[in-house]
């Protein structure tokens, strides 16, 4: 049998855990909002150490020494066919202040798990149209 690949597009978010949307970090926005529009997934990372040309978000003034580095970088990364990343785009160009913001397309490997998955996603967009 031959393998199947499928195109897919990843969308990331470089930012700092402390830069906020309003009254909520931005990761935790971009996640709400990717999940509204119905993107097909979404992980957010943590990373251990990083650093920008710039101050990134509000600059808490937490003791290193005690606490450790108080703005970790934040990595957002969503993945579905550029159509539907293509919904978030104009929310992510309004509401990403402190942050970079990549497109990368890519192909994925068709396994029983994807085809199953692919197959649930439809019948839930298509029970969704029915409401």
């Amino acid at each position: 049998m031959a393998l199947e690949f499928k195109k897919i597009t990843f969308l990331k978010i470089y930012t700092g855990e402390d830069v906020m949307l309003d009254d909520r970090p931005l990761y935790k926005a971009v996640i709400e909002e990717a999940r509204r529009l119905g993107l097909a997934g979404g992980t957010v990372l943590k990373g251990i150490e990083g650093y920008a040309t710039k101050l990134r978000g509000v600059g808490r003034a937490i003791n290193y020494f005690v606490s450790g580095n108080a703005n970790y970088p934040i990595i957002v990364e969503i993945v579905d066919n550029r159509e539907n990343i293509d919904k978030i785009l104009p929310w992510l160009e309004k509401n990403v202040h402190n942050g970079l913001v990549l497109l990368e397309e890519s192909e994925y490997l068709v396994t029983d798990y994807t085809r199953k998955r692919e197959a649930e996603r439809a019948a839930f967009l298509a029970q969704q149209h029915e409401d």
